[in-house]
């Protein structure tokens, strides 16, 4: 038995925030069972606030399961908290070095 794809997805640059997600929804879409996280820093992190216009893309993509992270430093950075963005979004302390453990553990890598 084929073990199910893990996929990490990097955005770091909010003008590609739709484009990730539309990516997300693709893969989700037709890689049954995929296991999808969207790792956020830098300026990707604005591309996924709970006043952006991309939430309606998010919601969905949260309910079938996929993860939503932001990075930590960049929060902090930028004077955001984990309040600025769905509930369902969640924090690591560097999205960086989330990348990079993802990629040790054998997730794939995807950078729209």
């Amino acid at each position: 038995m084929t073990p199910s794809p893990r996929v990490v997805i990097h955005l770091d640059e909010r003008e590609k925030a739709a484009l990730a997600l539309r990516n997300t929804k693709n893969l989700v879409e037709g890689l049954a069972g995929a296991e999808v996280e969207v790792v956020a820093h830098a300026d990707g992190v604005e591309g996924l606030r709970s006043d952006g216009a991309n939430v309606a893309l998010m919601d969905p993509l949260a309910g079938r399961g996929v993860l939503f992270v932001v990075c930590e430093n960049t929060l902090r950075s930028r004077n955001l908290s984990e309040k600025d963005f769905p509930g369902y979004v969640g924090t690591v302390p560097s999205g960086i070095v989330e990348l990079v453990i993802r990629q040790a553990e054998g997730w794939h890598y995807l950078r729209p």
